[in-house]
């Protein structure tokens, strides 16, 4: 895990809190997977800019909807790092992939992130 990780999740938490911006990130392996929920306008200005970011690179957007209720209202931001557990939650929605956020089911975003936030291993600040 990088060292700067606290760094990333303290400045997505407030960035977020300013926004009514509530979700979570995933740091796999390497790679980042991000859940946002709020008011349209301000997840698709939020989304623009992280993809034009220099930090970041080869961003893909997974899935894109409205949701009748935020499934993280208590979390400006959350991180979820790899375990067993979550590495085990990932193979029941990617049975044919490696541990590859990559190669992974888009479709399977939504209901994966649901499963690995009934897990207790979220930090938040």
């Amino acid at each position: 895990m990088p060292l700067d990780i606290k760094d990333i999740l303290f400045a997505a938490s407030k960035t977020n809190l300013v926004l009514g911006i509530t979700g979570a990130l995933c740091f796999l392996d390497g790679v980042y997977l991000q859940y946002l929920e709020g008011e349209a306008s301000a997840v698709s200005a939020l989304y623009k800019k992280i993809e034009t970011d220099p930090r970041h690179s080869q961003t893909k957007l997974l899935v894109h909807d409205q949701i009748s209720q935020r499934a993280y209202p208590k979390w400006s931001m959350a991180l979820l790092t790899w375990n067993e557990k979550t590495k085990e939650i990932f193979k029941l929605f990617n049975p044919d992939s490696t541990f590859d956020a990559h190669a992974a089911d888009p479709a399977s975003a939504p209901s994966l992130l649901q499963a690995w936030s009934r897990t207790p291993n979220w930090m938040t600040l």
